[in-house]
């Protein structure tokens, strides 16, 4: 039976499944929204008694089906590895339990993904896939800039960031790439590195970086490069008819230019037309609890979900775009992928 999540959010039970990093992420960020967490699942409850040394014993799990049988939480946060999420988010929602937030990537294949979906909606779920970028009021805000024509229509983005995996931290751009166009991919052409540097959270994970173009059926294009040949920080840059928009999140930095109105009428090959300043100031430094406590209340207060399970399945399809695009000697891949694509899985850790 689905359980309810009327009222105050204290008054709500949260569980966690995967306690590492950014399992202890979720517990704070439950800890701010004043959400109790009475079960947490990881494989080391010796990380569970040493990061939640309130927690009591009877909430401490090692196997997260005896949590999902025991505990009965309002809303659970799911923070393994991405090979995992589809099997635990299926069982939460054949469970019961009426909101799930997972981590990106939803799951690891499109194949999954769809069957995901389809159980959430079957069963009543409230899934939301973590891309936190979706509860950045810096975000919103920017998406009413371009939507108000401060820049004029958007026609360009671009997302570099020294060596890091596609479908490990570029998904997040592609997904807020399909935020802010307002739009869906039509085509990639994409290039996966062979660099071969060894995940980080494991040798069974595989996901490489690369780069390629994506074009939006609107027209927009979205260039992205996460080689493994450079190691500085990441930054993201829109490109407007009239003007620009770059965003610097690690230092909190946001800087809007524009034509001025009168000169919106000059033509565009007067590429030299002066741009002036658009104020634009960052209202909360990019950090990563605050916005999971963003995703976390709107999932217990019943709200609109703001990336839901569908978005997840579109940003994951981007990448996968990459892997097909790759294995086809960097041909075009048109978008919506189907076929022997769906089954195509990208080990995301």
């Amino acid at each position: 039976m689905t359980r309810s999540v009327e009222g105050p959010l204290g008054e709500k039970k949260a569980a966690i499944i995967g306690f590492g990093g950014m399992g202890q992420r979720h517990y704070e960020a439950y800890r701010r929204n004043g959400i109790p967490v009475t079960a947490v699942c990881d494989i080391d409850a010796g990380k569970i008694r040493e990061k939640a040394p309130g927690l009591p014993k009877d909430g401490i799990f090692t196997r997260y089906q005896d949590l999902l049988e025991r505990a009965g939480p309002d809303i659970l946060s799911i923070v393994t590895n991405g090979p995992s999420h589809a099997e635990i988010t299926l069982a939460a929602s054949e469970a019961g339990v009426e909101n799930l937030l997972c981590e990106k990537p939803v799951t690891t294949n499109l194949r999954d993904a769809r069957e995901v979906v389809s159980a959430c909606r079957r069963n009543g779920t409230r899934l939301a896939v973590n891309h936190i970028r979706r509860w950045s009021s810096n975000y919103r805000r920017v998406k009413a800039l371009i939507d108000g024509g401060a820049i004029g229509g958007l026609r360009h983005l671009y997302f570099n960031c020294g060596s890091t995996g596609l479908g490990n931290f570029a998904i997040h751009f592609l997904d807020i790439a399909r935020y802010l166009t307002g739009d869906e991919p039509a085509w990639i052409t994409g290039f996966l590195d062979r660099t071969g540097t060894p995940n980080p959270r494991g040798r069974q994970f595989v996901d490489p970086g690369g780069y390629g173009i994506l074009s939006f059926r609107n027209g927009a294009r979205f260039y992205v490069d996460t080689s493994e040949d450079t190691g500085v920080q990441y930054t993201f840059q829109l490109v407007g008819s009239y003007g620009r928009i770059y965003i610097d999140e690690l230092n909190d930095h946001w800087q809007v230019y524009a034509r001025d109105e009168d000169t919106r009428s000059i033509p565009l090959t007067r590429y030299g037309t002066a741009m002036t300043s658009v104020p634009f100031a960052s209202d909360a430094p990019f950090e990563i609890i605050a916005l999971t406590a963003k995703a976390q209340a709107e999932l217990a207060a019943r709200e609109p979900v703001s990336s839901t399970g569908e978005d997840g399945y579109r940003a994951l399809e981007m990448v996968v775009g990459f892997h097909a695009s790759d294995a086809r000697g960097n041909t075009r891949v048109d978008f919506p992928l189907a076929g022997d694509d769906l089954a195509r899985d990208v080990r995301i850790g």
